[in-house]
């Protein structure tokens, strides 16, 4: 049975977005990275994660035609880095994460979403196409180096969890006001498997900002540190909009 919301006495938790998109790096997206954080900022979120679509239709685009894997990375790495810039003084913690979609089908373009906690940019720049491997390769190499791997929305549109051997969790509920996630499948799923579990917002307009999300504690300065909460304290409580 799934647990949520345990927290310690006298301890004092936060908002924190999980999941979301800059439109400087998702085509997806319709909102900067400066504007996605000011909302999260005046939405009085302490946390905001950016998880930019680690996707061939971002990292393999015409513009990008020509440059090195190391420059697609700085690329995908600036919709993070603008949000961050964007927040220095303030009390917005912005973090960086990626959502990689792996069995890519060629006639759509989708495939199934992972959210992942705890990369960095020199991980990303030595490991080229993580996209282009099978579950559990992708899952062994996130595995071996410390990374936290969530199925994103995994019953959106008709989809289903991919089986539970190749990720640590799933994203129980998914905010996003445009999408039919069916996240009570997701709940269930979640408790029959024993799965860590995230929430998250998946914002990608001004509309959708601060519609969910997890609660954390004060002190999370780093994504090693976010994936650190969780290994030691596992799921935290949800925040969960009416009606989503």
């Amino acid at each position: 049975m799934i647990e949520i919301g345990r927290k310690g006495s006298g301890v004092k938790y936060y908002q924190a977005e999980t999941h979301c998109h800059t439109s400087e790096v998702s085509p997806c997206s319709r909102i900067p990275a400066q504007y996605l954080a000011r909302g999260y900022a005046d939405a009085g979120y302490r946390y905001m994660i950016v998880t930019d679509h680690y996707h061939p239709i971002v990292l393999e685009k015409p513009d990008l035609h020509g440059k090195s894997w190391a420059e697609r990375i700085d690329y995908f790495w600036s919709g993070y880095e603008a949000a961050k810039s964007a927040m220095e003084g303030t009390d917005l913690v912005v973090l960086p994460a990626m959502e990689v979609a792996l069995n890519i089908q060629e006639e759509s373009g989708l495939g199934d979403d992972f959210l992942v906690y705890g990369v960095t940019k020199e991980f990303l720049k030595d490991e080229p196409y993580l996209y282009r491997l099978g579950y559990e390769a992708f899952y062994k190499r996130m595995h071996e180096n410390g990374f936290l791997v969530f199925q994103a929305h995994p019953y959106r549109y008709g989809r289903h969890p991919v089986e539970p051997v190749c990720y640590d969790g799933i994203e129980m509920v998914n905010t996003h006001p445009r999408h039919f996630s069916r996240n009570a499948l997701a709940v269930e799923f979640a408790a029959r498997h024993d799965l860590l579990v995230i929430g998250g917002s998946d914002a990608h307009g001004e509309e959708d900002i601060g519609r969910g999300g997890v609660m954390l504690p004060d002190g999370i300065a780093s994504a090693q540190d976010f994936v650190q909460y969780y290994k030691e304290n596992g799921s935290p409580e949800l925040i969960v909009t009416f009606g989503a």
